[in-house]
């Protein structure tokens, strides 16, 4: 898969470039909720150079670990809509889907000038934070994390924040806001390609779920040519604003199953699973009737596509499943 290939020769390539860590820049942006008061999205954390040294050190051994563990178990695949399993890294490109390209182009650059002032308000808003690494060559490495890796010191009432003094081997008191953030990383955009590790903060922090739908919308377009759909705009209305229902039909299309179909065995299959789909018709005159205001006609209707129910041949057994995954090709 030259995807997939592409993805192993960029991490090499990255892990490579954070050999001299001390020529890379480093800064770190904050994407917290606006408020009335306060309209902007983004704040640049501003640090001493030491600071941003010890970043990027730490991102440049978390890289490398990543890479180790992609290469070792072969973890690295073609970035899909199905639920990642454990360990799984995805890499897509950012020029097949515009959609997060432009989502990407948002992140501000080292010149953006809203800084974060020490607002607590500002730190418990904030939805994911960003580190970008500049190198010398021009290219930029993107990091994402969830808020989760987000710990915060916040002066309460009646509380007392306090840090070690290494030098003097004391505590002293804090005057304003503790900011502590790992280097465990969500995802990360390097050379027009994005990593995913988290699915889940990636799907809530982009807008992921808008190209699963249209996905899913384009598989509808393809069922709506073989089954004469009656409303398929409302099909993908109905069916774009139910994630996972987007995601299995948006497997569905790429694992070619749509095509696979066999239209002269539905009937039977739609009567023996009790599913709540009219049709109509026989042959290339089959027709499937949803109701897309029908909840339980659109959940049959896309399960029935989308080939959820799989037959053991080992134990006999019929289950229903909601991700299915191509075997892992062995790489030579």
């Amino acid at each position: 898969m030259p995807l997939v290939d592409d993805g192993y020769s960029a991490f090499a390539d990255l892990t490579a470039s954070l050999g001299e860590t001390q020529e890379v820049g480093c800064h770190v942006f904050l994407r917290s909720h606006p408020t009335r008061e306060r309209r902007e999205h983004w704040h640049l954390l501003s640090m001493t150079g030491d600071l941003a040294n010890e970043i990027v050190e730490t991102a440049s051994r978390t890289l490398t670990q990543i890479e180790a563990r992609t290469a070792d178990d072969e973890r690295l695949e073609e970035f899909t809509f199905d639920a990642m399993a454990d360990g799984d890294i995805g890499v897509l490109r950012i020029a097949d889907t515009p959609g997060l390209g432009e989502w990407l182009a948002a992140v501000p650059g080292p010149d953006w000038s809203v800084r974060f002032e020490g607002q607590e308000e500002v730190l418990e808003r904030t939805r994911f934070y960003v580190t970008r690494l500049s190198f010398p060559d021009g290219r930029t490495l993107l990091t994402f994390r969830g808020s989760r890796n987000l710990n915060l010191s916040l002066r309460r009432r009646n509380a007392v924040i306090a840090k070690f003094n290494r030098d003097e081997h004391e505590l002293v008191p804090v005057d304003g806001t503790v900011v502590n953030f790992d280097q465990d990383v969500d995802f990360f955009v390097w050379e027009g390609l994005t990593f995913v590790l988290n699915l889940r903060t990636f799907e809530s922090v982009t807008n992921i779920r808008e190209i699963t739908a249209q996905k899913a919308g384009e598989a509808i377009d393809a069922l709506g040519g073989r089954f004469g759909l009656d409303d398929p705009n409302g099909l993908k209305s109905a069916i774009g604003s139910r994630p996972l229902l987007a995601k299995k039909l948006a497997s569905a299309l790429r694992h070619g199953l749509v095509a696979d179909i066999d239209i002269a065995a539905l009937p039977a299959r739609i009567a023996a699973k009790e599913l709540d789909i009219t049709h109509d018709g026989d042959g290339e005159d089959f027709r499937l009737r949803i109701d897309p205001n029908n909840r339980r006609q659109v959940q049959d209707f896309v399960d029935l596509m989308s080939d959820v129910f799989l037959h053991s041949p080992v134990t006999g057994r019929e289950w229903v499943v909601s991700v299915k995954k191509a075997p892992r090709p062995r790489r030579t």
